[in-house]
């Protein structure tokens, strides 16, 4: 009997296990940033880290489907060591400390709770940089959001319900393209896209290697393609 009874005890111990809601994340503190948090369309709670810098100027990075906003915290220390913008980054949301499932058809009412929160932060000249899935956000944004301009890392045509060869033609704000020759889909991508927005050649930067999203700027090219982001972000706005 005594056997039968822990046998039972061990068995209903697994299933309470089993069962138990996984604790919420703690939002990290990060050196230079500030943990905020703001809330979306649809009440969500989305976690994001901002990096202070010059008033009226800020740059929101855009992280991809297999990463989180960790993934652009290197640079994003890096554009605000340079004292020329301000960065925000966040986790769309399912991601890291932010409420709710993983949605990416949702994701656009992330970045426009993105954008209204700089601008309630007197940010008024925004620019988007996103990493795969985050470009594709960041280019269907665009022509309703009254960006400064767009620069799409990787970024794919089509993901999921998301369509940015749909509407990248409407961009009306400076905008560039990305990717690496080696990562097929998002180099044909890049020229579908470059086609129907008009884009001038020098706005579609192609790399050697496969690198893709923001591992470009940790790969073999990454310096380059970190300066080439810095470039760009002097283009959208010149010194």
């Amino acid at each position: 009997m005594a056997a039968l009874m822990a046998a039972l005890s061990a068995h209903a111990t697994a299933c309470a296990d089993m069962t138990a809601v996984p604790p919420t994340p703690v939002p990290a503190a990060v050196e230079g940033a500030s943990v905020e948090s703001f809330v979306t369309a649809d009440w969500l709670k989305l976690d994001a880290r901002l990096f202070p810098g010059p008033q009226q100027r800020l740059v929101i990075l855009l992280h991809m489907y297999a990463a989180d906003q960790t993934a652009w915290f290197d640079f994003a220390r890096a554009l605000q060591a340079e004292g020329r913008e301000a960065v925000l980054t966040f986790d769309f949301r399912g991601y890291g400390a932010s409420d709710g499932p993983k949605d990416p058809d949702r994701i656009g009412l992330d970045v426009r709770a993105a954008i209204a929160f700089a601008r309630g932060r007197g940010y008024q000249s925004i620019a988007l940089v996103g990493a795969s899935m985050g470009g594709t956000a960041a280019l269907i944004d665009a022509p309703q959001a009254s960006v400064a301009g767009v620069l799409a890392i990787s970024a794919p045509g089509q993901f999921g319900s998301l369509d940015a060869e749909a509407v990248v033609a409407q961009v009306r704000v400076p905008l560039a393209l990305l990717a690496s020759r080696g990562d097929t889909a998002a180099a044909e991508s890049l020229q579908a896209m470059g086609k129907l927005a008009n884009l001038d050649p020098g706005c579609l930067v192609l790399y050697d290697g496969a690198e893709h999203g923001t591992t470009m700027l940790t790969g073999a090219h990454g310096v380059e393609v970190r300066r080439q982001l810095r470039a760009l972000l002097d283009w959208i706005w010149p010194q």
